[in-house]
């Protein structure tokens, strides 16, 4: 089964908190089909849409929700959130990451994706939990974001793999992949640029907390350390064909972290937003064959 190209609509972050609908035809135009939500939230001097006009843009321009990236904690209404991810179209909810450096938070973590998970299956959605690198912390000699799987209800828990930052975790995606098998149904795919040093951000980085994790993670990382899928240091070809070979993730999912951080006016690196989101789908798509 060969794998659809989709887009995290992080990539455009600022474009969305600019123009939502606007930013949703513009994604349109650049190709894609299926897109990943990032949930929408309120600004000094605008109202966002709210998740059924978000939901109609979506489905009027002929795209596919297929999930949607959403922070939340064991003190949220996880109905109320589900609720509102049924209203937006979402087929998924994505826990985008979390800081766990002991089994407590392990456990705490566990229990928090079953219980969204089951609120989603409720609704006839999916959950999944997506990595950064910091989920590589060794716990009791096994990588916290194992432990996490061990934990959780696999009829109620999936993972997206995001192989960028597996990769910053000191982990090869590839092995990663084959480890969770069915478990993994999602794949998040950017590229590294030559700037990424040290590649491995857990190799050095002594004691993470929930407290220090930024400073220890993204605080040593460049604008320049993701790059448009197909022009960077990373093997993609041969995640591409791990993805296809498993067959349990239907789509791998553009997402330029670092490149949301700037608007099409003042980005300064070879390509645009909007545009590198179009030039990674290309590549992405002939890499798939």
């Amino acid at each position: 089964m060969k794998p659809q190209v989709g887009l995290s609509m992080f990539s455009v972050m600022t474009e969305l908190m600019e123009d939502y609908m606007g930013t949703l035809e513009n994604v349109a135009k650049a190709g894609y089909k299926y897109i990943e939500y990032i949930i929408p939230r309120s600004t000094d001097d605008k109202t966002l849409p709210s998740p059924e006009e978000i939901g109609a843009k979506v489905k009027e321009l002929g795209m596919t929700a297929i999930s949607s990236h959403c922070n939340f904690t064991a003190e949220d209404d996880l109905e109320k959130i589900a609720d509102d991810h049924v209203k937006m179209g979402a087929g998924a909810i994505v826990l985008p990451m979390t800081v766990m450096s002991t089994m407590e938070e392990v456990k705490a973590v566990a229990d928090l994706c079953n219980r969204m998970g089951k609120a989603c299956k409720d609704r006839g959605m999916g959950f999944f939990y997506h990595n950064h690198c910091q989920e590589f912390l060794k716990i009791d000699g096994k990588y916290a974001l194992l432990w996490l799987a061990e934990l959780t209800d696999p009829e109620l828990v999936s993972f997206e793999v995001d192989t960028f930052w597996a990769t910053r975790g000191g982990v090869c995606p590839v092995e990663l992949l084959e480890t969770l098998g069915s478990r993994c149904k999602l794949i998040h795919q950017k590229d590294m640029g030559e700037s990424a040093n040290p590649v491995n951000l857990m190799a050095d980085a002594g004691e993470i907390t929930s407290e220090n994790y930024r400073e220890k993670i993204f605080g040593r990382t460049n604008p320049t350390d993701i790059v448009t899928v197909g022009t960077g240091t990373m093997d993609i070809q041969s995640i591409v064909n791990k993805v296809t070979e498993l067959g349990h993730a239907p789509y791998i999912i553009v997402e330029l972290d670092c490149i949301a951080r700037s608007t099409e006016t003042n980005y300064t690196t070879p390509l645009s937003p909007l545009e590198s989101i179009r030039v990674s789908r290309e590549n992405l798509e002939k890499l798939i064959g």
